[in-house]
Order: C-alpha cells, then sequence, then structure tokens
C-alpha cells in the first residue's frame, strides 16, 4: 500500500492539474498577483560579441605574420648586404668613395629595419595588453554563469522539493484560498522563469567557450609572437655590431691608403729630381710596354688560330681591384709616364692603390697568356699576368707580386673574378698599386670603355 510521499503514477499527476484548473478558473474572481521576476539576463549579443572578437583577432594574427615576414626579408636583404661589403673591404673589391657609399646605405637601411622592428614590438605590447582584458572579460563570464547556474540548481531543487507534497494537500492546508492560488500561481511563473534561465545559461556557456578559444588564440599568438619579435631584436643588435666593424675596417683601410700614398707621392717627387734615373723609367715604362705588348698581340694571333683563344668577346669586364684610383688613362702630369701622340706623357692604363698584397681578380673570362716578369723591362722588372679575352682583346695586369696563384699558368682558363694574384711594387713602381690596361688591335684603350 502506498502512502503520499510514495511516487504519483501519470493519472495520479493527471488528475492534479484537472484540479489546478479548477482553481485558476476561480482565480479570475480573486485579485492578481504579480510576483518577482527574475534576474535580468546579459545582453543577448554576448555570443556574437566573442565571434567578432575572434575575427578581429584573426585579422590582427595575420597581420602581424605579414609585418614579421617583412622584417624578416629585410633582415636576410640587409645580413647579404653586410656579408657583402664586408667580402668587398676583405679583398678591397671596390673603391674606397663607393666602399663609404655601401656602408653608409647600410646604416640607413639598418634604421628602417629598426624602425619596423619597433613597430612590431609596440604591437606585441598592445596584444598583450588585449590578452589581459579578453581573460577579465571570460572571467567576469565565468563568474556571471556561476551565480546563474547556483540560482537555477535552488529553484530546482526547491521545486523537487515541493512536488513532493501532494497539491490538494497544499490546498487544504492553505489559511485561505488566496493563499492557494497565490501558491499555484508562483510555481506556474517559476516554472517559466526557469526555463527562460536555463536559456540564459545555455547562451551563456556558448559565449564562453567562444571567450575561452580567444584567449587560447590570443594566448599563443602572443607568446609565438613574443619569442619571434625577441629573436628579431637579437638579430638588429649583431648587424648593428657588424656594421660597426665594416665601418672600422673602412677607416683603417684609408687610414693605410693615406700613409702609402704619401709615400708614394714623396718616391715621386725624388724620381723627377733625378733626370737620369727618370729617364731611364720613361723609357721603361715606354719601351717595355710596347715591346712585350707586340710579342703579346703576335702569341695571341698563333693561339687564336690554334683554336685556343676565341675570336670575339661579348661580355664586360670588371674592376679587377678596388682601393683608389691614382692614375686616369691619357695625358698625365706624371713626368716617368712616356711620350705618346701629343701628350709629353701618357699613361697606357689606369692605376688603382690599395694596402699591398690586396687580391686582384681577373675583369672577366679568358685564357692566361703570359705570367712572370716583362722581359723587357731595365731592372728592376715588373711582374704581369695576361689574359686574352679574345684574339682582339686583351687585359694586362702588371706590378703584382712576384707569385701566381694555383692554376694561374700559361694557357690556363680563367673565370671571370678568379685570382689572378696579389697588388704589390714590382717593377718601376713607387709604392704598391696595380697598373690595369686592356688592349685592343694591338693599341692600348681606356680599361672604362669597357666596363
Amino acid at each position: 500500500m502506498t502512502t503520499s510521499n510514495d511516487r504519483r503514477t501519470p493519472r495520479r499527476r493527471g488528475n492534479r492539474w484537472r484540479l489546478l484548473q479548477l482553481f485558476l478558473g476561480v482565480a479570475m474572481l480573486a485579485p492578481s498577483f504579480l510576483l518577482a521576476a527574475p534576474s535580468a539576463p546579459v545582453r543577448a549579443d554576448a555570443l556574437s560579441d566573442a565571434i567578432k572578437e575572434q575575427q578581429r583577432l584573426a585579422k590582427l594574427i595575420a597581420n602581424q605574420k605579414s609585418q614579421l615576414v617583412q622584417l624578416s626579408n629585410q633582415q636576410a636583404s640587409l645580413r647579404s648586404q653586410i656579408t657583402k661589403t664586408q667580402a668587398d673591404l676583405a679583398g678591397v673589391r671596390t673603391t674606397i668613395d663607393q666602399a663609404q657609399a655601401d656602408v653608409d646605405a647600410l646604416g640607413n637601411q639598418l634604421v628602417g629595419v629598426k624602425a619596423s622592428y619597433d613597430s612590431l614590438a609596440s604591437e606585441q605590447v598592445l596584444f598583450e595588453l588585449r590578452l589581459v582584458q579578453l581573460t577579465n572579460i571570460q572571467n567576469a563570464k565565468q563568474r556571471e554563469l556561476d551565480v546563474r547556474e547556483s540560482i537555477l540548481a535552488g529553484r530546482l531543487a526547491a521545486a523537487y522539493e515541493t512536488d513532493q507534497t501532494p497539491l490538494l494537500q497544499q490546498i487544504l492546508t492553505a489559511h485561505s484560498l488566496t493563499d492557494a492560488l497565490a501558491d499555484v500561481s508562483y510555481y506556474g511563473d517559476l516554472a517559466a522563469a526557469d526555463k527562460a534561465l536555463a536559456d540564459q545559461i545555455r547562451t551563456d556557456q556558448a559565449a564562453l567557450a567562444e571567450m575561452r578559444q580567444n584567449v587560447q588564440t590570443a594566448s599563443d599568438a602572443n607568446s609565438q609572437l613574443k619569442n619571434q619579435v625577441g629573436s628579431q631584436k637579437q638579430q638588429i643588435v649583431d648587424q648593428q655590431s657588424q656594421l660597426a666593424a665594416a665601418q672600422r675596417q673602412l677607416t683603417d683601410l684609408k687610414a693605410q691608403l693615406e700613409t702609402q700614398l704619401a709615400a708614394q707621392q714623396a718616391a715621386e717627387t725624388k724620381l723627377e729630381a733625378n733626370q737620369t734615373t727618370l729617364n731611364a723609367a720613361i723609357r721603361s715604362n715606354g719601351q717595355a710596354l710596347d715591346s712585350l705588348g707586340n710579342k703579346i698581340d703576335a702569341l695571341v694571333r698563333q693561339q687564336g688560330l690554334a683554336g685556343k683563344i676565341p675570336s670575339q668577346y661579348n661580355g664586360t669586364l670588371k674592376w679587377p681591384m678596388g682601393g683608389v684610383v691614382t692614375q686616369q688613362f691619357g695625358c698625365t702630369g706624371v713626368l716617368s709616364e712616356p711620350r705618346v701622340g701629343s701628350c709629353a706623357h701618357f699613361h697606357q692604363g689606369i692605376d688603382i692603390a690599395a694596402p699591398c698584397l690586396t687580391p686582384v681578380y681577373a675583369a672577366g673570362a679568358g685564357v692566361v697568356v703570359f705570367v712572370g716578369y716583362n722581359p723587357y723591362d731595365a731592372p728592376p722588372r715588373a711582374w704581369l699576368v695576361i689574359i686574352a679575352h679574345s684574339t682582339s682583346m686583351v687585359t694586362w695586369y702588371a706590378h703584382m707580386t712576384a707569385k701566381a696563384p694555383p692554376g694561374i699558368a700559361v694557357g690556363a682558363s680563367v673565370a671571370a673574378g678568379q685570382l689572378i694574384g696579389t697588388e704589390n711594387t714590382t717593377g718601376h713602381s713607387t709604392g704598391c698599386h696595380l697598373h690595369w690596361a686592356v688592349r685592343v688591335n694591338g693599341t692600348f684603350m681606356n680599361p672604362r670603355l669597357f666596363l
């Protein structure tokens, strides 16, 4: 036999609601009772805001990745240019003025890289602040959800307890019909309020899930960005150090050249003061070049006929060495140079000065046709390397160190830019320099025409 506290069957529940309908009909004659509404729900667009924030984060992260790629490209270009400039300075493969211009340009490029880095670092700080804000919003939403879930849990517990008391017993034990009707109305409204509150909790849970995702996305992106920004900063520090070293290297090179050129000028002045020595230098500079030139021209023609030297050279020439041009091609005031045409003193090449033993490179691809001392020189003799680029064009490299690098011998093929020796002061020279000449069809021509 069941008691009043036993579980009620569906039939008894149907009787209960029919009885409720009877009392609700009577309630039309009684005053209405307004019960307290549940707490106002949060804004209905919380989920929409979280989704929009997710879209904003995606754009911000994409923008930062784009800036990182741009900065990385700038860094790579700067590293390449610094490496090239350092190599040029080490081998003095460019003029001193050009080297200074290159170092200055690198400094300006580094300023641009630093500006890009500063911009990215500032965005990283703002991104970190946004992460803090998103975390605070998430925590606030979690507390809000906890409160609603607590309210709903309490109401469900109360409804469950009420459900254990038979409805008829509640009516019969009420002090008045008005009290009974009020209780019935309360539990009806409570059910609607509970449903609304449950709906709001589901919305809050969805919004909170989006917020958590946003915080996680922002946190991951911030950690990655922070590491990358730190790496870029170290690269900038390294490049600043390398650029400073290049400037010091250039300053030292200038100082060496100034000392060397001063000594060379003093030797030139001394030579001009001794007429006998001067005349010997003039004869050597003129006759020795012509005699060796004629011999080389004949040799080149022979090797051309044998198919060892091409008939044409289609490329351009490059400077064989960097440094300072101390004497141009053509009429000159240097008294040791021989007469050519209407010029009392004519220089048949370009003189380039750099620190002694600076590497000298082939101005273009060709075949080595001469290596050694000029046999037509009056002592001291100049050491030369002569390269035939075709049967009509050869380049001369004079006053070099009397020792050829491995692979540089008569008949050897050389590539443009290949090491062929080092600058020195052999022969009738007042100091370390390279005499570079271009001879076309038996006539010395200005090398600048072929650069």
